[in-house]
């Protein structure tokens, strides 16, 4: 029987796997250095997804006064649709509950369907399109939740 997938807090050592996953997982990933300097911010909340001392997924986001704002979250294609990502952004928010933060936004491509998907089900509504937010030029909607 497989083991449980373990959320916890991400650490400098997990960024090989985190980056090796971002680049499997978006067209325009971040490189290693925003992953380094997010982690040394006190702002920042990261965790991880581990299974059987394999990294399948991670999310980052800052809470910054009273709003967080999700800036990256990914799960490894083998274990997508297993309800991590899920699994990450409640571990997320219920840590931004904690510093105060009272909502949460996030950017999305807009032809990212499954995330948009996912989001909507976890209580985030589209306030708007930020046209061309992308490097490569693509539209991404702003979507945001209440956490109190």
């Amino acid at each position: 029987m497989p083991k449980e997938t373990m959320i916890r807090v991400m650490r400098l050592e997990d960024l090989d796997a985190v980056v090796e996953i971002e680049k499997r997982s978006f067209p325009n990933p971040w490189p290693r250095f925003f992953f380094e300097k997010d982690l040394e911010s006190g702002n920042t909340v990261a965790f991880v997804a581990e299974n059987d001392c394999r990294l399948v997924g991670y999310v980052l986001g800052s809470c910054i006064d009273v709003e967080l704002h999700i800036t990256n979250i990914a799960v490894a294609e083998d274990r997508q649709r297993h309800g991590l990502a899920t699994r990450m952004l409640h571990e997320m928010e219920g840590v931004a509950r904690t510093r105060g933060c009272g909502f949460a936004y996030l950017e999305v491509r807009t032809t990212n369907d499954a995330a948009v998907s996912m989001y909507r089900k976890n209580g985030y509504d589209i306030l708007y399109t930020r046209k061309r937010y992308y490097i490569d030029g693509n539209d991404a909607y702003v979507m945001h939740k209440e956490l109190r």
